[in-house]
């Protein structure tokens, strides 16, 4: 029997398939349109720092209108736009909007190098519920560091940092590829936070991973990898996350 060239599981390749379709179907909205969908969908932190302290955000909004007044306007579409009702949508919906090809481009092969293992693990239903958690949690830091921030945050990059930190408990362990977690030659518990530390092979994947989002976030947008500030704290949350619940995810966990 000859092997698929491309082996992945059916649940990421149904993601990869629902991501590009939404960025495809974004493309062929007229523009006015589109930007309607970015205001009602996207996660704008400042709409939720509305809540907590309007005064803050209005000072954020008159010093961007300082530098700009069109800057400041399309600030204030973001913020005003969409109804009330669907704002708690945001901080998982955002993950399916994307800035650019380059954008979903980039995030759709991290989800396929990294997703991919995660699912064979977890399973279908549990890889979905961790990359639902890393988009809030994603959010949630985002909101932490930039409680008034105007501009809106797309992306999947936190959900897919979450199966980043995931992975990095149990992909470098003997019999980490075993097909079904379930059956008699399950894979290896996940590593131990000890453990971890004490494997040179996990210390520098966890290495790679804040190496690359380092430079992705002081040099992304000036190397040409995104159109708008990338949001490194919404990755920081997501990976971590998917590094300190991956047991509540895992198949293999006891009932």
């Amino acid at each position: 029997m000859r092997e698929k060239i491309f082996n992945l599981p059916g649940v990421v390749t149904l993601l990869l398939a629902l991501l590009f379709l939404v960025h495809l179907a974004r493309v062929l909205l007229p523009g006015e349109i589109d930007i309607q969908v970015l205001a009602t969908f996207a996660f704008t932190p400042a709409r939720f720092g509305m809540l907590l302290d309007a005064s803050g955000v209005v000072a954020q909004l008159n010093a961007v209108a300082r530098v700009s007044s069109d800057q400041a306007q399309l600030a204030q579409f973001f913020l005003t736009y969409a109804p009330p009702s669907l704002l708690w949508l945001t901080p998982v919906s955002y993950a399916l909007l994307h800035g650019s090809w380059t954008h979903l481009l980039l995030n759709a092969v991290w989800l396929t190098a990294f997703g991919a293992p995660v699912a064979r693990r977890f399973g279908a239903i549990r890889f979905l519920a961790l990359n639902v958690a890393g988009a809030i949690a994603g959010a949630l830091a985002q909101f932490a560091f930039n409680p008034f921030e105007l501009n809106p945050m797309v992306g999947a990059s936190a959900a897919i940092s979450a199966c980043f930190g995931a992975a990095a408990r149990f992909v470098f362990l003997p019999g980490a590829f075993a097909r079904d977690p379930r059956s008699e030659g399950a894979p290896p518990k996940l590593a131990s936070f000890g453990e971890m530390v004490r494997n040179r092979q996990i210390l520098s994947f966890v290495g790679f991973w804040f190496a690359l989002n380092l430079f992705t976030g002081l040099a992304g947008q000036g190397a040409g990898l995104a159109d708008a500030p990338i949001a490194w704290q919404a990755h920081l949350g997501g990976f971590l996350l998917g590094l300190l619940a991956a047991p509540l995810f895992d198949l293999r966990r006891k009932a």
